[in-house]
């Protein structure tokens, strides 16, 4: 049997411990391990995902024939788009969009235009509910009446 330890840690350790922890420190990191931006201009380059659950059909407006509309939009903003596959039974997919702040607002600003637009075309969305302070659409966007 071997003797115990003695597992007691003088100040001077717990101070040099505490000082490892960096808490507070400037050199934070995000969930990639990446170290998270501190300015306004890095905030705007840092690169984000975005996923939005959106119909079968809306999905057909989103990619558009032959996916022209989804290539159109990548060329447009730079950001990275699509639409998953669909599975069988599930009538939901998903739209992914991947990129800098600025990219992913302005690639989201044409995604809603589009489903818009194309909304009575395909016989799908348009305005379901106006409560007077939004409008509300089937793909569950809510925009503020000042974008009218």
């Amino acid at each position: 049997m071997s003797a115990p330890q003695d597992n007691t840690i003088n100040g001077d350790e717990l101070s040099e411990n505490l000082g490892s922890l960096n808490i507070g420190d400037e050199s934070r990191l995000g969930p990639d391990g990446e170290p998270l931006p501190k300015t306004d201009e890095e905030y705007a380059e840092a690169q984000l995902t975005l996923r939005a659950i959106v119909s079968s059909k809306e999905a057909g407006v989103i990619i558009g024939k032959g996916g022209k509309n989804v290539a159109d939009l990548r060329d447009e903003t730079g950001v990275k788009a699509g639409v998953s596959k669909v599975v069988q039974g599930v009538h939901d997919r998903v739209l992914t969009i991947q990129g800098g702040c600025e990219a992913i607002a302005k690639a989201y600003a044409i995604v809603a235009k589009a489903l818009l637009e194309g909304a009575p075309q395909m016989g799908m969305g348009g305005v379901v509910a106006n409560n007077g302070t939004h409008r509300e659409f089937r793909n569950h966007m809510r925009l503020p009446n000042q974008l009218d």
